[in-house]
């Protein structure tokens, strides 16, 4: 039977002290600005690198951090750069953890990639189109 309180996201913090402290690492340092990408903690005291890794998921899995997917870039001492930021979610639920009033930040759309115009049809070329369209739906 699955344990429902496995999902009860705010008890899960306050249990683990070890997502709690993650959680705390990438609202600190996203309590200024949230949209600015942070390099991945890689150690953290009484954690191996596995146990971190599912931290991070979890973190992940209740949208407290985002991750820069195919943008991160490994540094030589093993350090991933620009990996993951905070989520609102996750500056929410850290600042009601920590006692502090809950400001709310507006949303902010961030820039999609610009997009490449499709190129329009010519009058006269959507003209042929539909005519070659009707001939072949009279020949069959």
């Amino acid at each position: 039977m699955f344990d429902l309180t496995l999902l009860d996201f705010p008890r899960r913090l306050k249990e683990n002290a070890h997502l709690l402290a993650l959680l705390s690492h990438y609202a600190q340092l996203g309590s200024e600005d949230r949209t600015v990408w942070q390099d991945r903690l890689m150690q953290m005291e009484g954690i191996e690198a596995k146990q971190l890794t599912v931290l991070h998921g979890e973190l992940i899995a209740f949208d407290w951090i985002e991750q820069n997917t195919g943008h991160a870039v490994g540094r030589p001492d093993g350090t991933l750069s620009g990996c993951y930021r905070v989520t609102q979610n996750g500056l929410r639920e850290y600042r009601r953890i920590q006692g502090i009033e809950a400001v709310e930040e507006p949303e902010t759309s961030e820039k999609s990639p610009p997009r490449i115009p499709r190129k329009k049809k010519e009058k006269n070329e959507a003209k042929v189109v539909a005519a070659s369209e009707e001939r072949t739906d009279s020949v069959a």
